[in-house]
């Protein structure tokens, strides 16, 4: 009866720490694979009266795809996260208080199982030839 009991927590065990390390690899994957598209198709290159300017990122934009692409790919593997986007300055790490920003933090923090914690970020800019990069 002992063996069934020890067995039984072992495998209940077992099946909790799989099934977390997948759930983990998916929101890391899901997390590292956020693709330039969404970074791509925030930039602007006209100010608010539609004259040229350096490129940057249209926040609410920027915003609104990081935030839907973040709930239809994590919701599969956690039911809650933290994200958050931070814009800063590229050459001086400075915060951008503007709304000419050329540079974004997104961070992501997240429990997986109780077991583990998951806590990343990644910076995306806009450099020298105006196109947007992962750094």
């Amino acid at each position: 009866m002992m063996n069934l009991v020890f067995f039984s927590i072992i495998f209940s065990l077992m099946v909790t720490l799989s099934f977390g390390a997948m759930n983990l690899s998916g929101v890391n994957r899901t997390f590292l694979s956020m693709h330039r598209g969404i970074f791509e198709s925030s930039v602007v290159y006209v100010d608010e009266e539609g004259k040229p300017v350096e490129p940057y990122y249209l926040k609410e934009t920027l915003e609104s795809y990081v935030t839907e692409y973040l709930e239809e790919n994590l919701t599969r593997y956690v039911t809650h996260y933290e994200a958050s986007i931070y814009y800063f300055d590229h050459d001086t790490g400075e915060a951008c208080l503007s709304n000419y920003c050329k540079a974004v933090r997104i961070s992501l923090e997240c429990e997986i199982n109780y077991l583990f914690h998951y806590s990343k970020a990644r910076d995306f800019y806009i450099n020298a030839e105006n196109e947007p990069e992962i750094s």
